[in-house]
């Protein structure tokens, strides 16, 4: 066998320079043809961040290409690929290989044709296409296409494609464009595909729109055939690195109109045409996020149905509807910002759809809310510092009341640091309020309630820290010793009067004169890099009120080891003007393993008020979980939760899920009891899931009486 070492920046007899690292070429037997080197048989070549087997190979020294023939096998770093022949280009990373494969690691992607072309590093094309993220032999599940481009973190656009399970074709698609993520094409998206017990068998087709360097759109034509044809819309814009926003809307023409809707609070009947809008913008000086349905049912009923899924979820972004669909409200926002170094300033206005009620008229908006807050800076020449905030806000209903709020807070202190270890911070507040309120009833019309507050507070917060107490151990403790004084002096109502009557306008300060004295001690216990393994921490109050210690709360956390963590909170004390006492406890215990097993179990009681009873209210309840790794990607999850009181079970779930390597199948059966004349509610629900184009197949089927 024959060894050529070609050393790259030198003239080795060749006429033209030659650019790169170094190549080790072996092969049984080497020839060298001007610019050329030929190997033939058994031929290994390395460097350059390549490892190239092939029977025969040529390399040209000045344009650096490859031409492989036979077995070839080439490893480069990301992926790596076999064909019967191919041309690979090292510095530019293009390739063009006849049937053959790419295995590309960081995605996983494989990508096999009768030709597969590759620019750079992340564009591929080619004739003849199958494309999977599964790694088997076959693959679970592929895609094939006459025709395919696809850019990496970008899209794909295919021709003629045939969607696979294993070998076999499930559905053809003319046109397909997939998402790989960065370079945007237009064109239609995975077609979506559900059941439901309510609306039918469900077949959307999102079409994707390009409409710039930074705005897009989706648009999804929705066939329910229980109910008609949904339209779903969704604009997505950038207008710079920190404005960024949506606008999302669906409209739908039900079949079911002129129906009851069961099950709805409003009780009132289905309307023809039912719509869903939301508007979101984050980031920068001017925000807003929009929410509105067409009634109060919409959300119990049908839902948003499409929208980016991570948008959904993402609390930032949620600001209305999220995933919940018993909400009791919908709250829309838009707001200014001015932001300086010491000052800080904005306006805004909030409206408020009630979903417990057919009528909004008495719904309590604000519009416009005035604020401006001065940060808390030195005063010249002294040590104390001072904070300030204003606010009015105009709160009105369509036909029942209008109020103007006016709130001024001006607070002064002083930090003192006596030592590393210990921090006092007397202050001083001004608080000052004031409300007009017009009833359009005429019982309290154009009065005014003004208010006029003080407020003394004294924080001492030490932080002492042990030695190591054992190996690798640190324990730290923080007590905390809080005194305040309030008192009212002026104001021209009494609080038992019009606060009856308007709690959303005058409420939280009943009392003419508080003390409040809190006492806290936090404990906790880390290890070397700081994680917290044990947490515990005690606090109590007194009020002046009540003349009496108000609540108590303790809290622990542990987790000591990577397969145990325990939760535990407790918190008592006597509500004010009532002759009982509030106490809740809640605990959650967890065990699990390194296969992912895991064993749970919650508990929590609460006696106490709700809302404005003069009895206490009692819940005691127990939550058992289990989650078993079976064989072969499947696990299986049962949860049951138990009413001590009510002595029945409250909500059960089991499931069993499979995972593969590319793919993911969850079947899961939920039961609720009975609520007054409801019968018990069954449901079951199938999800599959594939890899990198998230859920195609999600079938709900639900049953009363526990059938």
């Amino acid at each position: 066998m024959h060894r050529l070492v070609i050393l790259l920046f030198a003239v080795l007899l060749i006429p033209a320079p030659i650019r790169g690292e170094v190549l080790d070429v072996e092969a049984q037997n080497v020839i060298r043809r001007g610019s050329r080197i030929e190997a033939q048989g058994k031929v290994v070549i390395r460097g350059e961040g390549i490892l190239l087997t092939a029977n025969y190979v040529v390399y040209d020294t000045i344009t650096e290409d490859l031409w492989a023939a036979g077995d070839c096998h080439l490893e480069e770093e990301g992926g790596e690929l076999d064909a019967q022949l191919l041309n690979y280009n090292i510095r530019r990373r293009d390739f063009r290989l006849e049937n053959g494969s790419v295995f590309i690691y960081d995605e996983p992607m494989v990508i096999s044709g009768q030709r597969v072309l590759r620019y750079g590093e992340d564009v591929y094309e080619g004739d003849g296409i199958t494309f999977t993220p599964c790694l088997g032999t076959p693959p679970d599940w592929s895609i094939a296409a006459g025709s395919l481009r696809a850019q990496l973190e970008g899209y794909g656009s295919a021709y003629n494609t045939r969607f696979k399970i294993r070998d076999i074709p499930v559905f053809y698609v003319p046109y397909l464009l997939f998402p790989i993520k960065l370079q945007r094409q237009s064109g239609l998206l995975f077609p979506e595909f559900s059941h439901s017990s309510d609306y039918g068998y469900r077949v959307g087709i999102p079409l994707y729109l390009v409409l710039g360097r930074s705005a897009d759109a989706t648009v999804t034509p929705t066939y329910l055939s229980n109910r008609g044809l949904l339209w779903a819309g969704e604009f997505r814009y950038r207008l710079d690195e920190e404005r960024e926003g949506l606008i999302y809307g669906e409209s739908l023409f039900d079949r079911k109109g002129g129906e009851e809707f069961e099950g709805g609070v409003s009780g009132r009947r289905i309307p023809d045409h039912r719509w869903l809008f939301k508007a979101l913008q984050t980031g920068g000086n001017l925000t807003w996020d929009i929410n509105l349905v067409s009634h109060a049912d919409y959300l119990r009923d049908i839902g948003p149905f499409y929208g980016d899924e991570q948008t959904w979820k993402d609390p930032t972004y949620q600001g209305g509807f999220g995933d919940d669909r018993d909400l009791e409200e919908l709250v829309s926002r838009v707001q200014w910002n001015l932001s300086g170094r010491k000052f800080s300033a904005n306006i805004s206005g909030q409206w408020t759809q009630d979903l417990t009620v057919e009528d909004n008229d008495r719904t309590l908006q604000e519009l416009p809310r005035l604020r401006a807050r001065m940060r808390s800076q030195k005063i010249p020449y002294t040590p104390v510092l001072v904070t300030s905030d204003l606010t009015t806000v105009r709160v009105y209903s369509r036909d029942w009341i209008e109020a103007v709020k006016n709130n001024g807070e001006i607070e002064f202190s002083m930090p003192l640091s006596f030592h590393p270890y210990l921090t006092v911070m007397p202050s001083f507040t001004e608080i000052y309020r004031d409300t007009h309120i017009t009833d359009h009833r005429d019982v309290f019309s154009d009065d005014i309630f003004r208010e006029h507050w003080q407020e003394r507070k004294v924080l001492l917060t030490t932080a002492l820290y042990s030695r190591r107490f054992m190996d690798g151990l640190y324990h730290q403790m923080v007590p905390n010793v809080s005194w305040a004084y309030r008192s009212r002096y002026g104001g021209n109502y009494d609080p038992a009067d019009p606060l009856d009557i308007f709690p959303e306008l005058l409420g939280g300060d009943e009392w003419e004169k508080e003390f409040d004295f809190e006492l806290a001690l936090e404990h906790y216990i880390r290890d070397r890099s700081g994680k917290s393994l044990a947490d515990f921490t005690i606090s109590r109050k007194y009020s002046y009120i009540d003349r009496d210690w108000d609540f108590f709360e303790a809290r622990l956390r542990l987790n000591p080891v990577s397969w145990f963590s325990a939760q535990h909170t407790n918190r008592f004390g006597r509500e004010p003007f009532r002759d009982y006492a509030t106490h809740e406890h809640w605990s959650r215990l967890t065990l699990r393993d390194t296969r992912g097993d895991e064993l749970y179990a919650a508990e929590e009681y609460v006696r106490g008020a709700v809302n404005d009873t003069t009895d206490a209210v009692e819940t005691k309840s127990a939550l058992v979980g289990v989650k078993a790794v079976l064989v072969r990607g499947f696990s299986a999850r049962y949860e049951i939760e138990y009413d001590f009181l009510d002595r029945r079970y409250e909500y059960s779930r089991q499931g069993i899920t499979y995972n593969s390597q590319c793919w993911s199948v969850d079947l899961y059966r939920e039961v609720e009891p009975s609520e007054g004349e409801l019968p018990r509610e069954t449901t079951i629900s199938l999800t599959v899931n594939l890899l990198g184009f998230g859920q195609v197949v999600s079938a709900q089927r639900e049953f009363e009486g526990g059938q």
